[in-house]
């Protein structure tokens, strides 16, 4: 068995109100190798915890998780940006996590989700 293929993964809110709920979510951090999971907002995060969107180096997120409409209009814009440049890859991730941006509805999808993530993950192995 080989190493997993790293894999940066945003989960966007408009706001941080956004992420009431998340700290029950399990799967999000997890020692050693895994997906890294970075929150970030469309707004200016007033915690250190929660970053903007715009500090975060798009290139190399593989895949995004939008809490909102907002959100994953944003989320679709950027991966549309990211695709023109022909340099641009998500590797394995494009067959096992076909499609780069998933709105979630609730917390109980976003936890399937990570489950789900974490499944593609480890298939790169």
């Amino acid at each position: 068995m080989s190493m997993p293929l790293p894999l940066s993964v945003v989960i966007l809110a408009s706001s941080e109100a956004g992420f009431q709920g998340i700290k029950k979510i399990t799967g999000l951090s997890k020692p050693g190798i895994s997906p890294r999971y970075f929150l970030a907002t469309l707004d200016r995060p007033s915690t250190q915890k929660i970053t903007h969107i715009e500090d975060i180096e798009h290139s190399q997120v593989g895949f995004w998780i939008a809490l909102d409409e907002p959100s994953a209009l944003q989320c679709n814009k950027v991966v549309a940006a990211l695709r023109c440049n022909p340099g641009y890859s998500r590797g394995f991730y494009d067959v096992h996590l076909p499609n780069p941006v998933v709105k979630v509805r609730n917390m109980s999808e976003l936890k399937k989700l990570i489950d789900e993530v974490w499944e593609a993950f480890c298939a790169t192995s």
